[in-house]
């Protein structure tokens, strides 16, 4: 196991092994407030969880629908399950990413002047 920092290992720590009852977020933050005596938030919740993945190679997926929460990935298919929702997030956000960069924006203001 790579080098953890002391909230990294006590995040993985309360990860469960497998999909069958991922660990909500709430209740992680929870935990970990009790443990860290200090304000968790979700975004801290997300930040961590994906410096574990990135940055560590570790395997944690996430379930969006009930039972919801984070967990470690132990079998191919609990991977392409944690992967799918993950790709199409992303090709979501490409997709944003790209009409916006196809919009005239002197064209749309021109338009939004002209309806004023």
């Amino acid at each position: 196991m790579p080098k953890l920092t002391s909230l990294q290992q006590n995040v993985y720590a309360l990860l469960p092994k497998g999909a069958e009852r991922p660990r909500p977020q709430d209740e992680l933050i929870y935990l970990l407030e009790q443990s860290e005596q200090f304000k968790v938030t979700p975004r801290l919740i997300s930040q961590i969880i994906n410096d574990l993945i990135v940055k560590h190679n570790i395997p944690i997926g996430s379930s969006r629908t009930e039972p919801t929460g984070y967990f470690l990935i132990e079998t191919p298919q609990e991977l392409q399950n944690a992967v799918r929702p993950l790709s199409r997030q992303a090709n979501a956000e490409l997709k944003r990413v790209d009409t916006l960069l196809q919009i005239d924006l002197n064209e749309f203001w021109d338009k939004e002047k002209a309806n004023a």
